[in-house]
């Protein structure tokens, strides 16, 4: 019963003032250094704190051994060469403590009790302090050659021991995080428009951004790894870039004179000419990047789809929100994001800096839109939903089959079907009504991919073969399907 008693009392103190407040610490520290939390798992704060306590109780766990000496009379003047402190010394009895150790001597218990006779010593207390005492004794070795080993052991088995913690921890991405905002510079500084201008319509953001337009240009990307600028009647196209191979480009959005894409895992810019085009930002592949006033937003499997800010210069880098997010959209200066909470699937509203959450739809959703007062989303298996916002009524299934891509417009919403075999893409586009009904096909083209909507009509891109493209263009007021030649030509 005392030896439990005696476990007890070191792991609650190990646990009260030692475990606890260097994870408070450390989490404090991470927290002013790099501006977000460590990601650890709590899995592998329990772990090690059983992993601790396990040490904790095995190396000062109360002990009782017996060494044969000479004399008790000279053993004050050895153990105080050997940096103990004698507290309390009778005719056949001491007491001492470690002047070491600290600051374990100063949280546990410290106090050794000798008891001699016969030319016997019996030593008790904390077995790490009564073994380095012994040895002291018998003069076989010195506390500072100890005190060298132990630190190089110490060292080597805290590093065996914490690398998985570092593993799965933020660490290397936080520092690349202070990296990227401790060096980024840019030769021209850019400012929003307006504090509430998007870089792309919502639609065809949540469609990957193949496309973009201003009053005078309308810019698409080209086989994935072309971007093409070109003017409003698709008569005069210029490429901006274009490549053999590499990462595609895709997220598409333009703030006054520049425009801003992605390509891998960089986020770029540009002159709406082509000229001074520079990254951005390079540490991670960022999906579903968006330009809203003077930030943009993106989410980044690097540090688990967690929603990240930084400004229209590349600059002030930041994580917006901890969360693991499915999808995420802005509407109308609130950031949307579908995501798991409590083990239910939900779609949270923050405002612009993560803080002020509302739950505002019960289901999963991706590719989340918002059009003429009713949430538009892919569901469970791709089924394609709307839900009125505001009213706390059941969802409407508009199609009840896997939808690859979908956008509301003016003239109804326009879908392609899956097609599970062939890797996703797109089998026809039809158009219905944005209620569900009235459905029509307006194209019977296989493989479809990239919706876009620019004007009155929908750029998409087919696959004729392996890796021959084509560019269509829909015109929704029509229903006219036309082909446009490729910038090669």
């Amino acid at each position: 019963m005392k030896e439990v008693k005696n476990w007890l009392n070191i792991a609650v103190r190990g646990t009260v003032l030692i475990y606890l407040p260097l994870a408070l610490l450390f989490y404090w520290s991470y927290q002013s250094v790099f501006s977000m939390g460590p990601g650890i798992h709590w899995i592998f704060i329990v772990l090690y704190l059983l992993v601790f306590l396990r040490w904790l109780i095995a190396k000062y766990r109360h002990q009782c051994i017996e060494e044969e000496v000479q004399s008790f009379d000279s053993l004050d003047r050895l153990i105080e060469q050997g940096r103990f402190e004698v507290l309390d010394k009778r005719q056949a009895e001491m007491t001492v403590r470690p002047t070491f150790d600290t600051p374990f001597n100063l949280i546990l218990d410290d106090k050794i009790d000798l008891y001699y006779a016969d030319e016997s010593l019996r030593i008790e207390g904390p077995k790490h302090y009564i073994t380095i005492l012994s040895k002291n004794i018998r003069g076989e070795e010195s506390l500072w050659t100890r005190k060298s080993m132990s630190s190089l052991k110490f060292i080597y088995m805290a590093f065996i021991v914490l690398l998985p913690v570092l593993m799965d921890s933020n660490l290397v991405w936080s520092m690349n995080v202070l990296r990227h905002n401790t060096f980024s510079s840019v030769s021209e500084e850019v400012e929003a428009v307006s504090e509430t201008v998007s870089g792309n319509a919502l639609e065809n953001t949540m469609n990957g951004g193949y496309a973009v337009e201003t009053d005078e240009y309308t810019f698409y990307v080209e086989d994935h790894m072309d971007l093409v600028r070109t003017d409003k009647q698709f008569e005069n196209a210029e490429y901006l870039i274009q490549r053999e191979g590499g990462h595609g480009i895709r997220n598409l959005n333009v703030v006054g004179e520049w425009l801003y894409f992605t390509k891998g895992e960089t986020i770029e810019r540009m002159k709406l000419d082509g000229s001074e085009h520079t990254t951005l930002f390079s540490l991670s592949f960022p999906s579903e990047m968006q330009i809203y006033g003077n930030g943009i937003y993106f989410s980044t499997w690097q540090d688990d789809n967690s929603i990240y800010r930084m400004d229209l210069n590349g600059q002030n880098l930041e994580q917006l929100i901890d969360i693991r997010a499915y999808s995420f959209s802005i509407h109308d200066d609130r950031l949307l994001v579908s995501h798991e909470k409590q083990g239910q699937a939900v779609v949270e509203s923050f405002d612009l800096n993560g803080e002020d959450p509302e739950i505002v739809l019960d289901s999963y959703a991706e590719n989340l839109m918002v059009w003429d007062g009713y949430y538009y989303y892919l569901g469970d298996e791709s089924l394609l939903y709307r839900s009125e916002i505001g009213e706390d009524s059941d969802p409407e299934l508009l199609v009840d089959t896997h939808v690859s891509a979908y956008m509301p417009t003016e003239q109804g919403v326009v879908f392609a079907l899956s097609s599970l075999s062939e890797g996703y893409s797109g089998e026809g586009i039809y158009m219905m009504s944005t209620d569900g009904g009235d459905e029509e096909l307006l194209s019977a083209s296989s493989s479809v991919e990239g919706l876009a909507k620019v004007g009155d009509a929908v750029l998409f891109t087919v696959e004729e073969s392996y890796g021959e493209h084509t560019l269509k263009r829909i015109d929704l007021e029509s229903g006219r399907t036309d082909v446009l030649e490729s910038a090669k030509q």
